[in-house]
């Protein structure tokens, strides 16, 4: 599935696969009071992303995605925030989808025109393990790309493993199953799951902080490194095992149960907080441990 919109159209058109088709658009019109942060359709930072940086957005439709259980995520997008929720009982998965620009409040017709430039794939592919992976990517053809951005909010039942890169946004991802690859730079990167993980963890961002939390059980090879910024654990239910003469304030090297799945986060300018805890997922917008 593609997005296509010409400017002058005042709804968006996709060529759909089998197993994807969008809902009815509401309120498809470029508004000042738009941006993104957090999800697609947060409300008080995108009046503030439009007030403070003169930033024009637009929604897309929402798009409906007949999967089948637990999938897979793979996200190549080259700016923007993505957030993943997994929610169960639910049918199928929904992704949010909002195009935005951010020349500045004297080039707000910059930015709208630069809006068109825009686009995205989302595809429904065989993954491995009778999975689906639900692949997504995000381009723009705007000479000032750097003005630009994709943001992306996904709901499924369940989550699998998740591959995402980004640039310039926030990447939040709440009670995943596998383990995850997450880079992008200043935006913040977020982690939280109620299951036990046992597989790789990679987390890389740039001027931002990394926060990852994982229910009792959980195991790994933990290498967390920030310049510029803090580690903190807190490992209130698992056993911990270090004998590195590297740990300080910034770095933590040590072993997490009885895993050796690699856990490797990085950051500058930002701090790391880890967590193996009952009820890691019982934090509000801000964790501060």
């Amino acid at each position: 599935m593609r997005r296509s919109a010409p400017k002058s159209s005042p709804s968006i058109l996709k060529r759909l696969g089998a197993s994807v088709w969008p809902l009815l658009a509401v309120g498809l019109s470029t508004q000042i009071l738009a941006g993104c942060v957090g999800t697609p359709t947060s409300g008080l930072e995108r009046m503030e992303n439009a007030f403070g940086q003169g930033e024009m957005s637009v929604d897309d439709p929402r798009i409906v995605v007949a999967s089948r259980g637990m999938i897979d995520l793979d996200v190549d997008s080259f700016a923007g925030n993505v957030r993943i929720d997994a929610v169960p009982g639910m049918t199928g998965t929904t992704i949010e989808v909002v195009r935005r620009a951010f020349h500045g409040h004297f080039r707000r017709d910059d930015a709208e025109d630069s809006l068109d430039a825009l686009d995205y794939r989302v595809e429904l592919e065989k993954g491995e393990l009778d999975r689906e992976t639900l692949v997504i990517s995000s381009s723009t053809t705007a000479p000032e790309s750097h003005f630009q951005g994709v943001d992306f909010y996904i709901r499924t039942a369940e989550v699998g493993r998740i591959n995402i890169l980004s640039t310039r946004g926030r990447v939040w991802v709440k009670n995943n199953q596998g383990g995850v690859d997450i880079q992008t730079t200043y935006g913040d990167v977020r982690v939280v799951t109620d299951f036990e993980m046992d597989e790789s963890m990679t987390m890389v961002t740039k001027d931002a902080s990394i926060d990852y939390r994982a229910a009792p059980g959980s195991t790994g090879e933990y290498d967390l490194r920030s310049v510029g910024g803090r580690v903190y654990q807190r490992f209130t239910d698992a056993r911990v095992t270090t004998t590195s003469i590297e740990n300080g304030p910034a770095v933590f090297v040590g072993r997490i149960g009885d895993g050796d799945n690699p856990v490797i986060l990085r950051t500058t300018y930002g701090d790391i907080r880890v967590a193996v805890v009952e009820n890691p997922t019982g934090v509000g917008p801000i964790i501060t441990e």
